[in-house]
């Protein structure tokens, strides 16, 4: 079948009422004809450390949490939504006497059912870690074993996945979706250095808000104020996102207290501000911008003075 059937009309089956829930999910990607109906599995991100495993009194704790597991090699099959609704217990096995293991502890489907299982590796001196059956499976931690007399460590592995087109938490740099097959619009969150990822190119990069729409010239200065010699910022002016106002430029040559330049309404603040500025011969004077967009020099050399670096808030 390549249609369908829509969602949530009289007929619908198992299947096709996971496609039409897989469709609310973080969509992802492995680079081939399916990748429209892939929803990325993992731990629906919440207030009480979702999921979270825990060695307490020798017992693994896994705390509740909800979430959505995919088979990779069947998208069309639709995702399954998951839930533990309370704190789980599961036992260790004994730490072999020489050798060390490691464990997994596992969100899976088993047969119809839902199931958090503890997947006991083998004792090695290489130990190697154990592979979850096949199926919709997260992996939830991974639990270092060593021999006898040392106690175990567990190792935080829990994906997390989130809504259509919604930010995308990940532990670190090591759970970062493929950037190659992640769709244009993806914001991902790292929760180990609380940074905004966007996608750019083939690289995951911190997000920056646009820097302001552009430079304004000045033009026509006021005051009988002329730019200064080449080589230096023209006077000019732009507002950023944030509402504030960038001054730059180095203006000479006219009346100290005259006005230099009005700024337009939109670039006005609702207060007054006093800047210190840099003035001829290096020193230091002093520049107003007024509620009526007005920017004067009420103290320096007209000789030159610089609006470089200058900043006011609009609200």
């Amino acid at each position: 079948m390549v249609e369908r059937d829509p969602g949530w009309v009289d007929g619908v089956d198992a299947a096709e009422a996971r496609l039409i829930t897989g469709a609310l999910v973080q969509a992802e990607g492995i680079g081939d004809a399916l990748d429209p109906l892939r929803a990325r599995s993992g731990v629906r991100d919440s207030p009480g450390d979702p999921g979270k495993v825990a060695l307490v009194s020798n017992k693994l704790r896994v705390n509740p949490f909800q979430a959505v597991l995919s088979d990779r090699t069947k998208p069309a099959d639709g995702p399954y939504i998951v839930t533990l609704d309370a704190v789980k217990e599961l036992p260790i096995a004994a730490a072999h006497a020489s050798l060390a293991r490691w464990d997994l502890v596992v969100a899976e489907l088993a047969g119809s059912g839902f199931v958090v299982n503890v997947y006991t590796g083998e004792s090695s001196a290489s130990p190697v870690r154990p592979t979850p059956n096949p199926g919709p499976s997260l992996v939830l931690a991974e639990i270092q074993v060593p021999k006898e007399g040392t106690p175990p460590t567990v190792t935080d592995r829990r994906q997390f996945t989130a809504g259509m087109s919604g930010i995308l938490p990940v532990r670190g740099d090591t759970d970062l979706p493929p950037v190659a097959t992640a769709h244009s619009s993806q914001f991902v969150y790292r929760v180990d250095t609380g940074v905004l990822l966007c996608k750019r190119n083939s690289a995951w990069v911190p997000y920056r808000p646009p820097r302001g729409d552009t430079w304004h010239p000045m033009t026509p200065l006021d005051g009988g104020w002329k730019n200064f010699v080449s080589g230096y910022n023209t006077p000019a002016y732009t507002l950023m996102d944030d509402g504030w106002v960038r001054l730059r430029g180095v203006v000479c040559n006219g009346v100290i207290g005259e006005t230099i330049f009005t700024l337009p309404n939109n670039c006005k603040p609702p207060v007054q501000w006093l800047l210190g500025v840099s003035t001829s011969p290096d020193a230091h004077g002093l520049v107003n911008v007024l509620p009526t967009g007005a920017i004067k020099a009420t103290k320096g050399n007209p000789a030159w003075i610089s609006l470089d670096g200058l900043t006011f808030a609009t609200y």
